[in-house]
């Protein structure tokens, strides 16, 4: 169990930093505004962005895919044209408002709390960009048991995610245990939840779900895994 349990107000000021981060989310993966960091640093980041997008293009995501915590879209624009069903679930209608796949014919966006959402219907595949790091330490074991119920026999996992150099990024203004304090652009303080989970965590969190996961690195900035279901 962590030292420092995260609480339901915890994982409520969570979702409330995020949606009041959305019209500004995509200048931290665009590397605009104090995110910009200069050419040099800038085509590292999108040179190792790219070894992850390819990972995922070359992936089996089937014809049914659920991608949680979409936000803005950044890997739905990916995954929207490759679905015959792409179902978004989110908890921030503000982050959702922001995507510009939720239009698309064959797109479904549900509002829900991530961690207690629940459903009936099977997918091919589950995607989870961003979001892994966001799963308190003693939420991870249920939450890929959850991922693997929503998937069907050989069924696909996906993710990817900040490396640890990213508590450096500057917009976090300090770092404690599971928690991370962000500031949004007016200045602003909040308390997310930030764990930087190692591959062998994830891998044995996802095989006990019956998911077997081979997670790597793109060499300083991200993780990034895929997986299927037995």
């Amino acid at each position: 169990m962590a030292e420092d349990p995260i609480t339901e107000g915890d994982l409520a000021e969570q979702l409330a930093y995020y949606s009041q981060r959305a019209p500004h989310y995509d200048d931290w993966w665009l590397r605009r505004g104090v995110f910009d960091k200069g050419d040099a640093a800038n085509s590292v980041w999108f040179r190792e962005a790219g070894v992850a997008l390819a990972a995922l293009e070359a992936a089996d995501l089937g014809a049914d895919v659920l991608e949680l915590a979409p936000g803005t879209g950044t890997w739905s624009v990916h995954l929207a044209p490759r679905a015959a069903t792409l179902t978004l679930v989110d908890g921030s209608a503000e982050m959702l408002a922001h995507n510009p796949v939720t239009a698309s014919p064959q797109v479904r966006t549900q509002i829900a709390d991530l961690f207690t959402w629940d459903t009936e219907e099977r997918f091919d595949s589950v995607v989870f960009t961003f979001w892994i790091s966001h799963v308190p330490r003693e939420r991870l074991a249920s939450f890929f048991t959850r991922v693997a119920s929503w998937l069907r026999p050989g069924g696909t996992v996906f993710f990817v995610d900040d490396a640890p150099v990213s508590s450096s990024e500057p917009h976090v203004a300090a770092t404690a245990g599971q928690k991370m304090v962000r500031l949004l652009n007016d200045g602003t303080r909040a308390t997310i939840v930030k764990n930087f989970y190692t591959a062998d965590e994830l891998v044995d969190a996802a095989v006990r779900a019956g998911i077997t996961l081979q997670v790597q690195e793109t060499g300083t900035l991200f993780q990034y895994g895929l997986g299927r279901k037995h």
